[in-house]
């Protein structure tokens, strides 16, 4: 009997790991894929604010270089070249150095413009995935409740026929009480119900006239006190 007992033991058990295994395994993928989505969204986020950080720099060279020609151009004019010549091989090396900026700003909007279509991808998915994984669970609470029971059997459908069963004896037994009254109590009472002879119970109805008669009786006021008119 303690052999029954425990094979049918690690059987059960046997089913409610084989229905928890794959949402185990799913729950780590799951996560696996959030944790790389959450870094992609970071190192997009730390690129988009470095390249920030590269146009406001070329915004400065931009206003340094304008100011350099102008001193060259009054340089020029007051004839001293060879301060105008330093500023002309200044300005040639920064201007390079603008312009290279700028055409690696150019490729990286691209490629940011392809990074965020990917991280949206990303985030619709994990939802799809979230989504996906709580109506897994419920069917995985079906299917472990389902293979838990008898080969055949309906847990549901026999709580049904249970409760059925009890309001049927519940009828019965009601049926049987009444049966047992006599029969002439049963008549007075049925008598009574219909208005001949005093009522054997209150009702409620009783008791709201009587208070219905309590309220419309006349009330008289004395010395700035109120009598009730009652015996």
């Amino acid at each position: 009997m303690r052999d029954t007992l425990t094979s049918i033991t690690d059987f059960i058990a046997g089913l409610v790991r084989g229905n928890l295994a794959p949402a185990a395994d799913l729950d780590r993928s799951i996560a696996a894929a959030a944790s790389g989505h959450i870094a992609a969204r970071r190192a997009l986020a730390v690129a988009v604010a470095e390249e920030a950080r590269e146009i406001a720099r070329r915004e400065v060279l931009t206003v340094k270089v304008a100011d350099i020609e102008s001193r060259a151009v009054q340089a020029i004019r007051a004839g001293r070249d060879d301060l105008a010549i330093a500023a002309a091989e200044t300005i040639a090396t920064v201007r390079t150095e603008i312009e290279a900026s700028e055409r690696a700003s150019s490729r990286f909007a691209a490629e940011v413009a392809l990074a965020r279509r990917e991280v949206e991808s990303q985030r619709r998915r994990l939802a799809d995935l979230d989504r996906g994984r709580r109506l897994a669970r419920v069917g995985s609470a079906l299917n472990g409740a389902a293979s838990l029971s008898p080969p055949g059997s309906d847990r549901l459908a026999e709580a049904e026929a249970a409760l059925e069963k009890v309001n049927v004896d519940n009828a019965d037994a009601r049926a049987i009480r009444e049966e047992m009254v006599p029969q002439a109590d049963r008549l007075i009472e049925r008598l009574s119900d219909d208005g001949f002879g005093p009522p054997l119970r209150v009702t409620a109805a009783d008791v709201m006239a009587r208070l219905r008669l309590m309220a419309e009786a006349p009330v008289l006021i004395e010395s700035g006190r109120e009598i009730d008119s009652r015996p």
